[in-house]
């Protein structure tokens, strides 16, 4: 009898579930596999770009000047930019002239951009927001405006205003605060936060609801969106005595921390105290339960929850929700959601404080200096564009270095592990012993390379498999012999010396005996 597996990466990777429960075409494990399109192949590396970094970047933005691409990224005490042009890459200080050096937290920063202008935010009680008026040979100053001796945890945009959250001031910290500014003319920032003065719209009140502080924003479609701690609640532009109306959308989620929120097509994805949420500012859904949330939960290290923070990939449909392990005080993994083909998958991080997508200078792209894949295993032809335009890349800020997402089949120029198990297999018969006498994988990569094709046994599904192991060798091998039974059977892809490989589907050959 032949089992079909096909689209062997349609359903993705569950860690909560019993093995021996799930669909047929689900994996229990694996590392640096993307489950995209159907396919299971492994992740794209990365690579180091711009020469490094002068410091160690713990928030990063890109930002266009006089049609320049250049990224801005901000250590815990200094700003720098970067850019590349006619070849030469310039790395430029763009610490503030007076004030000294910042004193940011992991995971701490947060940044605006309004009418192309950017807005720094140390999110701390000793510096004030900072923003930079795209002269090159300007420093980072004081946002203009800003009332002294105040501060505020996250600053964000929503249409021509800057919104302050959980306030610091004189007399004391509110944490239930949301601050707003006049609204800006185009090309320039507000000329005021006064929200005493009636002549502008600047303003501020409480969202007292609850014990939970203010923890971030983010604009989704026509509103602002407002996190705490344990609830979201919804900022709506009105005009008029008011200027905006609130209302509390969620009541058991809100954001871990800054840097936590992404939009998706409409949505917002957010990393909670507890799951992953998706809303569209009315209703909210889990994208991880029964799927890798109480994984996730039990895996985080819970003295580094606070550093955890997601990216978007728009290129692949994804979001990275970053973490550090247990045992690291840095995030090293990444649980990626594909938010079109909606499944979940696991990566390897090199040790990354920030990440944020923009366009690169295409010069970044197909670099022969930059590009570590050894020859043969290189599969991007001699000065062509990477697979991935220019206009959405991801760059990941770790310690003095900056990497350039999906840039290489490498990681930073070694061959990461790559595989995908399934164990549990009963096809149905649970009291039946299966003999297996062969797999035919679908594998597609760099032809002669080889991926170790394993098949296993268990007669209980609890306990772990005993796995035969065979050499696939892409291009050559058609079908992998083998002789296993048991009553549970297990599969196992992993790479050997191959770079870059998909599985597309595979089939099972076996033959069903006796019961229990």
């Amino acid at each position: 009898m032949i089992i079909n597996v096909p689209n062997a990466g349609s359903i993705g990777l569950n860690r909560d579930l019993s093995d021996h429960e799930m669909p047929l075409g689900a994996f229990t494990s694996a590392e640096n596999i993307r489950f995209l399109d159907g396919y299971a192949g492994q992740f794209l590396g990365h690579g180091q770009v711009y020469e490094g970094a002068t410091i160690t970047p713990y928030h990063i933005l890109p930002v266009f000047i006089d049609s320049n691409r250049y990224w801005i990224y901000a250590s815990l005490n200094k700003i720098s930019t970067v850019v590349l042009t006619g070849g030469v890459i310039t790395h430029t200080d763009l610490t503030r002239s007076s004030g000294g050096d910042y004193s940011a937290q992991p995971n701490q920063w947060t940044s605006a951009t309004l009418g192309g202008i950017p807005v720094l935010n140390p999110g701390n009680t000793t510096d004030v927001p900072q923003s930079w008026d795209l002269n090159i040979s300007n420093k980072f100053v004081p946002l203009d405006a800003w009332p002294a001796n105040t501060y505020c945890k996250a600053m964000r945009t929503y249409k021509q205003f800057l919104i302050a959250l959980n306030i610091t001031k004189p007399s004391g910290n509110f944490p239930f605060m949301v601050k707003w500014s006049n609204p800006a003319v185009p090309g320039a920032l507000p000329t005021s936060w006064d929200e005493t003065d009636p002549t502008n719209d600047a303003g501020e009140f409480d969202i007292a609801e609850g014990f939970d502080p203010i923890v971030d924003g983010l604009q989704l479609r026509d509103s602002f969106m407002i996190y705490k701690e344990q609830s979201v609640w919804r900022l709506d532009f009105t005009g008029g005595p008011f200027v905006f109306s609130n209302q509390k959308v969620l009541g058991v989620s809100g954001a871990m921390n800054r840097n936590c929120i992404v939009e998706i097509d409409g949505y917002h994805l957010v990393l909670t105290n507890n799951d992953i949420v998706v809303h569209d500012g009315v209703q909210g859904t889990s994208v991880l339960d029964k799927i890798m949330r109480r994984w996730l939960f039990q895996n985080i290290d819970i003295e580094s929850f606070d550093k955890s923070f997601v990216f978007k990939n728009p290129f692949f449909n994804e979001v990275f929700i970053c973490f550090a392990m247990v045992g690291s005080n840095v995030p090293n993994r990444a649980i990626v959601y594909n938010y079109v083909d909606k499944t979940t998958s696991l990566r390897v991080m090199p040790d990354i404080h920030c990440a944020a997508y923009g366009p690169i200078n295409e010069g970044l792209n197909a670099n022969w200096a930059q590009d570590p894949d050894p020859w043969f295993t290189d599969n991007t032809a001699w000065n062509s564009p990477d697979l991935v335009p220019s206009l959405s890349r991801v760059l990941m800020g770790s310690t003095n270095k900056i990497f350039l997402l999906d840039s290489s089949l490498s990681f930073d120029g070694v061959t990461p592990s790559a595989w995908m198990e399934r164990r549990g297999l009963s096809f149905g018969k649970a009291e039946n012993i299966k003999i297996v006498k062969g797999i035919r994988p679908r594998i597609t990569g760099s032809q002669g390379t080889e991926v170790l094709v394993m098949v296993g046994s268990q007669n209980d599904p609890y306990e772990d498999p005993t796995y035969t192991t065979m050499t696939h060798v892409i291009g050559s091998t058609v079908r992998n012999d083998c002789l296993v039974s048991g009553r549970y059977i297990s599969v196992k892809f992993e790479n050997s010396n191959s770079f870059r490989w998909r599985l597309d589907s595979y089939d099972i050959e076996i033959d069903t005996v006796g019961e229990w």
